[in-house]
């Protein structure tokens, strides 16, 4: 079971380095995405939820979904996603209420391979094809430094003019 999850892995990760099809989602259906396929977390919205950012959808799904497991694995009951734009840049701040990174951790959340679920079959490679998927669309990823309970991370995405 654990190999079968490995190559699926190992999949996704390829398909993130060859960008998919150019294509662009608006953060308020990315947020529908996830309600649909996460009924236990409580997700949410919160700035310009209407802009679009250089995502494709399969490629938003991916990255969002692997970002809401990582929540939920850690105890997560909420979930939110707040959006600033400035002139051609969307930042998407992905914050949970789960049990958050270790200080120790926080270095080696990006590192493939690394995970403390290997136990319950974590493989390890999800943050790692988050970036890789950003990157080949422009995008960046980072993890913030929190207080207290919870994880943060930092997106940002070429951001689509919503004016034609």
């Amino acid at each position: 079971v654990r190999l079968d999850a490995l190559l699926q892995r190992l999949r996704e990760l390829a398909q993130a380095e060859t960008p998919l099809a150019e294509g662009q989602i608006s953060v308020a259906d990315i947020v529908s995405l996830l309600r649909g396929r996460f009924p236990a977390l409580e997700i949410s919205g919160a700035g310009d939820m209407a802009i679009s950012v250089s995502l494709p959808q399969e490629a938003a799904g991916i990255v969002f979904a692997n970002l809401a497991e990582n929540a939920l694995q850690h105890g997560a009951t909420m979930l939110e996603l707040a959006v600033s734009v400035d002139t051609r840049t969307a930042v998407i701040l992905v914050r949970d209420d789960g049990s958050g990174i270790s200080e120790a951790n926080c270095e080696r959340v990006f590192q493939p391979f690394f995970s403390t679920r290997r136990e319950q079959g974590g493989t390890g490679m999800g943050l790692g094809i988050v970036r890789a998927m950003l990157s080949s669309h422009g995008g960046t990823i980072h993890l913030r430094q929190t207080t207290g309970t919870g994880a943060e991370f930092e997106i940002t995405l070429p951001a689509q003019s919503t004016r034609g």
